[in-house]
C-alpha cells in the first residue's frame, strides 16, 4: 500500500508539468545566471583591491636634504660628512616612500596621486580616496637627524584615513608601519655602527608544504549545491499541499473507511518526500556533471549526504502534511514555500555564503537543513571525506526524526474537520 501512495504521488508530479518545471528546470536556470554573474567572487578572476592615495608635501625632500648636509658641516668633520653625503639618498624617507608605492607590485592594487596643500580639502571631500598622506614640513629633515645624530624623536605622518573603506585603509596603514619599523631599525644599526653589508647570513634551505590545503569551489559549483538544497525545500511544501488537497477531496478518508492504518499513508508520504528529493536532487547534480563537469571526489559520500538530506525533505514534507490536516488549511503550507523557505535559502548561505562574514550567521546556516545540507556538500568538493561531514550528516538525520516525531503527534486518525 506505501508503494500505491508513492506512485500516486509520482503521477501527481508528471500530471503538472509547471510544477516539475519549478521543481527541476528553474534550478538549473538559475545556476547558469548566478554562477555567470557571481563567479568572480568565487574564482581567482576577480581583480585585486583598488585603492586611490593622495599624497601631500608641504616642502620640497630636497630642500630638507640640502640644509642638513648644509647643518651638519657645523656638528661634524668634513670626511665624515662626506661619507653621508654619499648615502644621503638612500637615506631620504620621502623618496623610499615613493619608490614603493610606484613600484610595479603596489601599483597594480595602488594609484597614487600627489597633490598641491591648496588640494587637500577638495581630496577630503572625494570618497573615492582611501587615505590622505601628508608630509609635515620638516619631517625629511627630522627622520635624518633622527638616523644621523639621534639628537630629535622619530617625526610622524599625518595620514587621513576614509573610514567607509576599512579594508584598504588597514592595508595603508599596514604599510606604513611596517616602513615605521624599518625606518627604526635603520636608525638603531647606525647608532651602533653595524653595517648590516657586513653581516654573513647563513642561507637556510626549506621547502614550504601546505597543510591541509583545500580544492577551491567554483561558483558553478557552489550554485549548483545552493540551488539544489534550496529547491527540494518547495517539494517538501508541494507535497504538502497535495496532502492537503487530497484532504479536501475526501482521500483520507477513503484510506481509513478502507481499514489502511493511517501510518501507512504516513508512511508513503515520508517515503514520497525522500524518494523524490533524493531523485530531484540527482537530475540537478547530473546536469551540473553533464554541463560543467562537477563531480564529487567519493560517489559513496556523496550518496550518504543525499540520502541524509532527502530524508530531512522527506521529515519535513510530513510535518506540513500533518499541520494542514491539523488546522485543516494549506496556509502552513504557503506560509512555507513563500517566506520560510526563501529566509532558510539566505540564511543556509544558497544565494551567497553570508556565513563567512560572522561565525553566529555560519552556525546559525548550518542549523537549517539546507544550509547543513549545503556545508557538507562542499566539504566533500573540498576533498574532505566522510569524516568533514559527520557533524553535518548527524543534523541532518536528526532533524529528520525530530519532523517525524512532531508529524505523528499531529496527524489526525481521520478527516479533520473544520
Amino acid at each position: 500500500m506505501i508503494w500505491q501512495i508513492i506512485k500516486k504521488q509520482g503521477l501527481l508530479f508528471w500530471r503538472n508539468p509547471q510544477q516539475l518545471l519549478l521543481l527541476v528546470a528553474l534550478p538549473i536556470i538559475l545556476i547558469a545566471i548566478l554562477g555567470a554573474a557571481l563567479g568572480s567572487d568565487f574564482e581567482n578572476e576577480s581583480s585585486p583591491i583598488k585603492m586611490k592615495v593622495a599624497f601631500m608635501e608641504n616642502v620640497g625632500e630636497q630642500e630638507q636634504i640640502d640644509q642638513f648636509i648644509t647643518d651638519l658641516h657645523e656638528k661634524l668633520p668634513s670626511k665624515a660628512v662626506k661619507e653621508i653625503e654619499s648615502n644621503i639618498e638612500n637615506m631620504a624617507p620621502i623618496n623610499s616612500i615613493k619608490a614603493v608605492f610606484e613600484s610595479e607590485e603596489v601599483s597594480d592594487f595602488l594609484e597614487i596621486t600627489y597633490i598641491e596643500p591648496s588640494e587637500k580639502n577638495k581630496i577630503v571631500e572625494d570618497d573615492s580616496y582611501s587615505a590622505i598622506v601628508e608630509v609635515p614640513e620638516s619631517f625629511s629633515y627630522d627622520v635624518l637627524d633622527f638616523m644621523v645624530l639621534g639628537n630629535t624623536e622619530a617625526p610622524t605622518l599625518t595620514v587621513t584615513y576614509n573610514e567607509e573603506q576599512q579594508v584598504r585603509t588597514s592595508i595603508v596603514s599596514s604599510f606604513l608601519t611596517q616602513f615605521q619599523e624599518q625606518l627604526t631599525k635603520g636608525a638603531f644599526l647606525g647608532k651602533n655602527g653595524i653595517d648590516v653589508s657586513t653581516i654573513n647570513f647563513q642561507e637556510i634551505k626549506g621547502e614550504v608544504i601546505s597543510i591541509n590545503e583545500k580544492k577551491p569551489v567554483s561558483a558553478s559549483a557552489y550554485y549548483t549545491i545552493g540551488m539544489t538544497v534550496m529547491n527540494v525545500l518547495f517539494l517538501a511544501g508541494a507535497i504538502g499541499y497535495y496532502a492537503y488537497h487530497e484532504k479536501e477531496l475526501n482521500v483520507f478518508n477513503r484510506i481509513i473507511m478502507a481499514n489502511v492504518s493511517r501510518w501507512v499513508y504516513f508512511s508513503g508520504v515520508l517515503a514520497s518526500g525522500t524518494i523524490f528529493a533524493f531523485i530531484q536532487s540527482l537530475i540537478i547534480f547530473t546536469f551540473s556533471w553533464l554541463v560543467y563537469g562537477i563531480r564529487f571526489p567519493n560517489v559513496i559520500d556523496f550518496l550518504v549526504v543525499t540520502l541524509s538530506f532527502s530524508f530531512a525533505i522527506g521529515g519535513l514534507a510530513v510535518l506540513l502534511s500533518a499541520l494542514n490536516y491539523r488546522l485543516n488549511s494549506e496556509t502552513i503550507t504557503n506560509f512555507f514555500m513563500n517566506i520560510i523557505a526563501t529566509l532558510l535559502a539566505v540564511l543556509g548561505g544558497s544565494f551567497y555564503p553570508i556565513g563567512d562574514f560572522s561565525p553566529l550567521i555560519q552556525s546559525l546556516g548550518n542549523m537549517t537543513p539546507n544550509g547543513a545540507g549545503l556545508t557538507a556538500y562542499i566539504t566533500l568538493l573540498r576533498g574532505d571525506g566522510i569524516a568533514g561531514i559527520v557533524d553535518s550528516v548527524m543534523y541532518l538525520l536528526i532533524f529528520a526524526l525530530m519532523t517525524v516525531v512532531v508529524a505523528a503527534l499531529c496527524f489526525p486518525k481521520r478527516g479533520v474537520s473544520a
